[in-house]
Order: structure tokens, then sequence, then C-alpha cells
């Protein structure tokens, strides 16, 4: 089922959308009973974010942030009223430190169940069969819809810092560091470091968003230093674009700011772990974060779920006993109410036949590897940038065997061919003083080849994605506010020409080379001009493209 179209509770009042209403106000304000946060709050929580999620992924932001804060003001509710908000919809069975029968029992019940009894039960249901049935929610389910609406409201800060209301944070690492601290309290509950945890599935959306929030954690990393390392370059009289590098700097305080106790980052701090990721990320390099967010990426599609596959054959999916084996579809943050916020990538593709949760894996592998792609193109160091891109491209690669490569080939073919064009230019830096010194020995090392290939790969990707007619209204050429799917849309000509280009610089026979030159011209157009015209040392002025 779509998330235009959540099936509603009687009971539920959407709340007011007027944007007065800031994240700092006080949960209770409007509640004059002071009642506790039950089951049905739970229920239209789960309503709430799921309509802040279809608005924040249809990029209608005065609708969104609204919602986002609405989220963010209840689940503090939740805080305030339960440490452990999961005892308010997970199964307590769940939770219990011994399996002895219950004393409550019923004889005919015991004897058939605990030693195979031919006895027929009570028709009647048991309390705790009802129960289970119920429950279908994984412990960290709170946490995730929590920590997941402060990661997109850090990106819709991000995007445009004017959108906090008066007293909000304005910098959106506040809400990436408060979204950690959160999922790391959720992955320390009792019920998920207890004995009985080893039956329990993995919330694999709260492990993907807590790699993306790590990888915009350390895109921004990037963006200071070298915002920072510039300056410190003109104070000193250098020109702007001859600068040190600076990996260790971060745009947060290593100490947690003092917030008000009426501030939902107040109720994150008082009930997260001791140890916070603050410090620890505070002097960690951009590629030290990515490695955690490997990890969490690791992990959550590990335990995505293969729609192709049958339930049984999904690591994601549990049999909940007492449920008539039917897999807990609703093990993540969300219910029958609502289904995943992201979409598929065909718009022309068949409906779900029935009202099950939509559920793309491709989509999700193509969000997490067009993010990460987008800071290794950034970071300083060339090794890490071939890193980061062979991991993005072997990902991009895995989608080619889930994918409808129909409505996938030309986002996936750009995609890829960004990624070789990253792994094929990082050698081009230790070789630069070389070529720039008129060495050309320095064509003929392995180095050197290994550029070429990874060059001419991105070549042959961004050729065969210009052969790609674009579908009408191509869904993939982004993935909701705040993604990274650029480049699955747009005219690749500027990066043919840049991949023609570096590679012309690193041909050693003087025809090819020409060639080259020509046919990156050629792409590039009239409005771009490479600068070709003249002696052979204009190629100075070309390597720079890199």
């Amino acid at each position: 089922m779509s998330l235009a179209s959540p099936q509603r509770s009687p009971h539920f009042s959407p709340p007011p959308l007027s944007t007065t209403h800031s994240i700092l106000s006080s949960p209770r304000a409007n509640d004059k009973q002071l009642r506790s946060a039950d089951y049905e709050d739970w229920e239209n929580l789960k309503e709430l974010f799921a309509r802040a999620a279809e608005r924040y992924d249809a990029d209608d932001i005065p609708e969104a942030l609204p919602l986002l804060r609405a989220v963010i003001r209840e689940c503090h509710r939740f805080l305030l009223d339960h440490p452990d908000p999961s005892v308010v919809y997970a199964d307590p069975l769940h939770h219990r430190s011994s399996r002895s029968p219950d004393a409550i029992t019923p004889t005919e019940e015991r004897l058939n169940r605990d030693w195979g009894m031919d006895t027929d039960p009570s028709p009647t249901p048991s309390w705790s069969s009802n129960h289970r049935r119920r429950a279908t929610e994984l412990p960290t389910a709170f946490h995730a819809i929590f920590g997941i609406t402060l990661f997109l409201m850090g990106n819709l800060v991000a995007q445009d810092p004017a959108v906090v209301l008066p007293g909000e944070p304005d910098a959106p690492s506040t809400y990436w560091l408060a979204a950690l601290d959160v999922f790391e309290t959720g992955e320390n509950l009792p019920s998920r470091t207890g004995g009985a945890a080893f039956d329990m599935a993995e919330d694999w959306r709260m492990a993907i968003v807590w790699g993306r929030t790590l990888v915009c954690l350390a895109d921004e990393k990037i963006s200071y230093n070298m915002k920072r390392a510039k300056a410190q370059a003109v104070a000193s009289g250098q020109p702007a674009g001859e600068y040190c590098y600076l990996p260790s700097g971060s745009s947060f305080s290593m100490s947690e700011p003092q917030w008000p106790p009426s501030s939902p980052f107040h109720a994150i701090a008082q009930f997260r772990p001791p140890v916070t990721r603050r410090m620890s990320l505070y002097s960690a390099s951009a590629h030290d974060i990515m490695v955690l967010a490997m990890d969490q990426f690791s992990r959550g599609i590990f335990h995505m779920p293969h729609p192709q596959y049958a339930a049984s054959h999904n690591p994601s999916f549990i049999h909940t006993p007492g449920s008539g084996g039917a897999p807990a579809h609703t093990s993540g943050y969300f219910s029958a109410a609502a289904a995943s916020h992201y979409p598929s990538p065909s718009p022309d593709g068949p409906s779900p036949p029935a009202p099950a949760p939509t559920f793309s894996r491709p989509k999700e592998l193509f969000t997490i590897a067009s993010e990460v792609l987008g800071v290794a193109e950034r970071l300083p160091s060339a090794a890490q940038r071939h890193y980061w891109a062979s991991w993005a491209d072997s990902v991009f690669n895995q989608m080619k065997n889930e994918a409808d490569m129909d409505a996938w080939r030309r986002p996936i073919l750009c995609a890829r061919g960004r990624c070789w064009l990253v792994r094929g230019s990082a050698p081009v830096e230790d070789m630069e003083p070389a070529l720039e010194a008129g060495d050309a020995d320095v064509l003929h090392s392995p180095e050197a080849e290994d550029a070429r290939e990874g060059l001419a790969m991105a070549i042959s990707f961004f050729e065969r994605a210009k052969a790609q007619r674009p579908p009408d209204g191509d869904a993939t050429t982004g993935t909701g506010a705040g993604g990274q799917g650029e480049g699955a849309g747009d005219d690749v000509s500027p990066l043919l020409a840049e991949a023609l280009l570096v590679l012309a610089n690193l041909t050693a026979d003087e025809n090819k080379r020409e060639e080259l030159y020509v046919r990156a011209q050629t792409e590039a157009g009239d409005d771009m001009p490479l600068g070709l015209d003249g002696p052979p040392g204009g190629e100075d002025d070309a390597m720079d493209v890199t």
C-alpha cells in the first residue's frame, strides 16, 4: 500500500501543519490530561511518520517540515513517558528470562504444548496468543522512527538552514549526531542485548539509515575542512587553490551542548549510552567515518529482503510462533498502516496485487551507492577516492542481478561510469609532477596502465549510457529529498569529455592522443572550450580537470 493513502485510525486526528510549532515546543502543551503514551498513540505515530516520509520523498518541503517536527515532538513525549518505548508495542514474551511454563497455564494446554498429548485444548484463544498476534514490531521500531526523522530533518537543514525556527539548531550535524545517539540507544535496549534476542530479526532499515547518517557527517567534514583550509590559505597570502587540507577538523564541538530540559535533544542525551559517538567522530577523518558507515550498510544490505525470493529465504523475515507461520512483514518501523517510503523506480511497473508494503531493493542499493560515490569524488586522498569508488561500483554492479534493467540500465551505466572515472583518475595525482616536468617515462609505468584501463572502462560506460534513451517520466534520476541520484538522467557528455581528456593526457602515442583530444572537445561542445589549441604545453592546464 502506498504512503499516499494510509489507513487512518478512527481516533487519529492529524496534527496542525502550522510551521510555528517548533520541535522545542513542549509535547504536552495541548494534552490537559497528561496521559501516558499508549499503543493507540504508537499506531498514530507510525501513521504520522509515514505521512512525513511520503511528503519528504515527494520533495514537498512545506508539508514535510511540520510533519517531521510533529513526529519529533511525539517521539519526545514517548521518551518522557517510557525510557524504553518498546514496552508499549513489543511482545513481553520476548523479554521473559525464564522459559518454564506459566503457573496459570491450563493443564490440558500445558500437556499438549510440553508433551505433545492428543488432548484437545480449549478453543478459546488465550491472552498470550492474542497478544502475540498483535505484536509484530521489532523492539527498535521506535528508535528507527525517531532516528530516521532526525536524519531527514538534518538533510533539510543542510539544504536550506533558513527552514529552522527560532530556538531550533541550525547545524545539520546536530540532528545527525542526535540520530546516531538514538540508533545507539535502540541497539542497546535490554531486549536487544538479552539472551532472547537471538531469534529477533535485524532492523535493516535502521542500519541503512544509520550508515547514510554517517555518510552525511563524512561529507560535511570534507566541506568544512576544505572551507577552513582555503580560508587559511587566503589569510596567509596564498592562492585559494593552493591549500593544505586538514582532514580531522569538525564543524561540531566535542562537548555536548547544554540543552534545556524541555528539548528533545536533552531527552536523547539522557537515555543514550554513556560513551557517545560525538567524541569519537570529532577527531575522525572522513575516511574513518565511511568505514563505520560501511559496517552498517553491510548489515543492512545483508538483512534487506529479496522480494523475488520466498519469505523463508529472507534473513530479515522471521516466523513468529503462534502466528500461523506467516512472515513478520511489519517487523520494521512500518505497519499495515503504511508502506515503504522508497518508491519503485519504474513508473510503468505493475501495481502490487495486495496492499502489502511496497519495497524496492534496487532503489535502496542505488541510494546507498550514490551517496557513497558522492563522498568518494570529494575525498582528498587519491587512494581513498579509489577505494570508495570501487565499493560503490560493487553495489551498482550488484543491481544488475536484482533490478529491472529496462528501467535501471541507464542510471546504472551512468553511475558506474562515474565510479570508473574516479578510479582511473586517482593515480594521476601521483604522476602529475613527473608529467609537468616532461618525464614521458611515467606513461609506461604500471600505474599509468591501470589508470588508462580505468578511464577506458569509464568511457565505455558513458558511451553505452548515451545510447540509452531515458524513459519518459524517469523516476530513477533522484533518491528523494537529500538524495544523491544525480547523473542518472543528466547529459553524460561533460563526464565523457573529462574521461577522454584525462586519458589523452596519459597516452604516449601522439596520434591517439590527438584523436582523444578531438573526441573530448566534441563531447564538451563549443560552450565548454578545453583549451586544446596551441603547443603541447597546454596539456598541463588540461590536467586540472581531475
